[in-house]
């Protein structure tokens, strides 16, 4: 048993939640356990939700687009195998949810597929997204890629991306005659997922990076408030060559090259900032997407169907028009507040050793994470609310704060501006709730003077109904930021305190080439 570092802040109030969290999931978490014996699927792709209001637009398009959905469709080998030993049994232990009564669980998959390149194939993104089609709201989870786990069936220790690239390579070695690499890199990363998390992963799919790009591209570029400045001197390009990426902060309007750059960035921060960005991008493409009514313009159909018909696979049923119907309904009526966005990093779990580029995490944290996905936005609702105005004059300043905010485990409405400036940040607190306000005044390092409870309404002061809590980032917001930036260098330095683990013997490792990292 590994012994986790002292508490830190984060984790003492991830314990004041965890009885709250445990019991309203907890009837979830049963439900679900029997009807799903072995588990299936994946969906993969950068940006979750965007594949699927896309796929959604095509339900006006009858024939010809159910035979481009036909051709989208992947099967699902990881119970091939299975199926040939006892039919019978397969059938009975294995039923995949009904897509629009019961919840499910997919596994995104963003891979870059590059037949002449050296470094072969790879997943450089996996997020899981959790659906609620009844109650009308998802949650996803960011895992980074180079995560330590156990690979199922090969009895060895390795990063989450190998998964997908080692089925791939061996796709009939593990899957039987006629496996397709894709199926394959599919099936085991899934697999990998399942055991990594101990949840079922029902439905897969994958898109390959540069389809998103060419997504991008057909429906005019996307808009993104970037809190703040990214710079990669050492961006990898396709001739396996580097070149300098700079990104400003404030709105950026991004084509499909340069979005795909943003989300994919990691050599000037790390894989945790990698996956804020990539939800980022993801909301800011949901955004565009009902926001400039692009699903009601069918002149983009032909396009956006030839985008995905070349790039995207899963094993769900869209060709189904009761299912494509079904995700339609939910992608238009889902709001930001039934999004739960989640991601594996130091501050929502424990960190138990870092050896170069492999990351240990406490399983005990991630069991809690998971837990938290499966309850939702529903099990947060007696926590308060909090709103990040920006007060200080400088272009993005709200998103960053809210980022971080983010991070500690606090709900968070969209970053805003406020009607005018101020020259100190300021908290007002609307519902007398001291745990919140005092965490809020602590991890800002805002003076008591500038706490105020109970304040008078201000009447140029919008907030959205039921929010509790506002955070007026004012002129001393150079102060802030220093504050929030120590407070990570601490958490930081906590995470990757303990011993490095016991490495297998280089005999159990996969020969080079198999893993790719990025």
């Amino acid at each position: 048993m590994s012994v986790a570092p002292p508490p830190t802040p984060s984790s003492a109030r991830r314990n004041s939640r965890r009885t709250l969290m445990l019991r309203q999931a907890n009837g979830r978490l049963h439900g679900q356990s029997s009807r799903r014996g072995g588990g299936c699927g994946i969906i993969a792709v950068v940006l979750v939700i965007v594949l699927i209001l896309v796929g959604v637009a095509l339900a006006g398009f009858a024939n010809v687009t159910l035979q481009a959905l036909r051709n989208m469709e992947q099967q699902d080998i990881r119970h091939r195998n299975a199926a040939a030993v006892d039919p019978v049994a397969t059938e009975i232990t294995y039923a995949p949810p009904d897509m629009m009564r019961e919840p499910f669980n997919v596994l995104l998959l963003g891979v870059d597929i590059r037949p002449d390149s050296d470094e072969g194939v790879r997943s450089d993104t996996l997020i899981v997204v959790h659906v609620q089609p009844v109650e009308r709201w998802i949650s996803m989870i960011s895992i980074p890629r180079d995560s330590m786990t156990e690979i199922p069936g090969l009895g060895i220790e390795q990063k989450m991306n190998f998964a997908y690239s080692y089925g791939y390579n061996n796709a009939e070695e593990l899957y039987g005659e006629g496996a397709k690499p894709a199926e394959a890199g599919g099936a085991l990363a899934a697999e990998t997922v399942e055991t990594f998390l101990g949840i079922p992963i029902d439905y897969i799919a994958q898109v390959d990076f540069h389809g998103f790009e060419q997504m991008v591209d057909t429906v005019g570029g996307v808009t993104i408030d970037i809190p703040r400045p990214l710079l990669d001197a050492e961006f990898p390009t396709e001739n396996n060559g580097v070149e300098r990426l700079y990104v400003a902060s404030g709105l950026q309007v991004f084509d499909g090259a340069t979005a795909l750059k943003y989300a994919r960035s990691r050599h000037s921060t790390s894989d945790f900032d990698r996956s804020c960005r990539q939800q980022r991008v993801l909301k800011a493409m949901l955004r565009e997407v009902r926001q400039r009514g692009l699903l009601e313009q069918l002149e983009l159909v032909p396009g956006i169907l030839k985008d995905l018909e070349e790039n995207f696979a899963t094993t769900m049923r869209i060709s189904d028009p009761a299912v494509i119907y079904a995700l339609a309904d939910l992608a238009r009526s889902l709001s930001s507040d039934r999004v739960v966005q989640l991601s594996i990093n130091p501050t929502n779990v424990t960190m138990i050793a870092q050896n170069g580029s492999e990351l240990y995490w406490d399983q005990g944290d991630i069991e809690l994470l998971v837990t938290m996905m499966l309850a939702g936005p529903d099990a947060q609702s007696e926590d308060i609310w909090v709103q990040v105005l920006n007060a200080g004059g400088q272009v993005g300043l709200a998103g960053q704060v809210t980022e971080s905010l983010s991070t500690q485990g606090f709900l968070l409405r969209e970053p805003t501006d406020a009607p005018g400036l101020r020259e100190h940040t300021e908290i007002l607190d609307f519902t007398d709730d001291p745990e919140t306000r005092e965490r809020l005044a602590d991890y800002l390092g805002i003076a008591p003077t500038y706490v105020r409870t109970s304040p008078l309404v201000d009447d140029e002061l919008t907030l959205p109904e039921g929010t509790g809590i506002a955070v007026l980032i004012g002129e001393d917001y150079a102060d802030i930021l220093e504050t929030i930036e120590s407070n990570t260098e601490e958490a930081e330095i906590t995470a990757t305190a303990p011993p490095a683990p016991v490495l297998p013997p280089e005999e159990s490792l996969p020969p080079p080439g198999c893993s790719a990292d990025y």
